[in-house]
C-alpha cells in the first residue's frame, strides 16, 4: 500500500515546510548546495577513491610509477565527472523524485 509522503515527512522547526517539499531557508527559499560545498565533497571523495585505485593498480602491476600515473589520470577525470554530476542534480527540484514516484504508485 503506497504511503502518502505528507503523512511521514517531518515538519521543519519554525516552518510549514516538509522534507518532501524541500528544505527552506529562513527566507523560505529552497536550500541549494553551493558550488564550494560541491567542490569540497568532490575533492574529499576523489582523494579516498584515488588512493584505493592507486593501491589496486600497485597490487596488480607491482610498479608504483604506473600506479601513481593511473591514480593521477583517474583523479582528474573522475573529479570533473563527479562535480558535473553533482551540479546536474541541483537542477532537479528537491522532492520532485518523491512526487514522481508517489504519482506512479497512485496511478498504477
Amino acid at each position: 500500500m503506497p504511503v502518502d509522503p505528507t503523512e511521514t515527512d517531518v515538519i521543519l522547526p519554525g516552518s510549514r515546510t516538509t522534507a518532501a517539499e524541500g528544505f527552506r531557508s529562513s527566507k523560505n527559499e529552497p536550500l541549494k548546495e553551493s558550488h564550494l560545498r560541491s567542490l569540497l565533497k568532490a575533492m574529499s571523495w576523489r582523494i579516498l577513491a584515488t588512493l584505493t585505485t592507486i593501491l589496486i593498480a600497485y597490487f596488480i602491476t607491482g610498479e608504483i610509477d604506473v600506479a601513481l600515473m593511473i591514480g593521477g589520470i583517474e583523479f582528474v577525470l573522475k573529479f570533473l565527472i563527479y562535480y558535473l554530476h553533482e551540479r546536474a542534480w541541483q537542477l532537479v527540484p528537491r522532492g520532485s523524485i518523491r512526487r514522481l514516484v508517489h504519482w506512479d504508485t497512485d496511478h498504477s
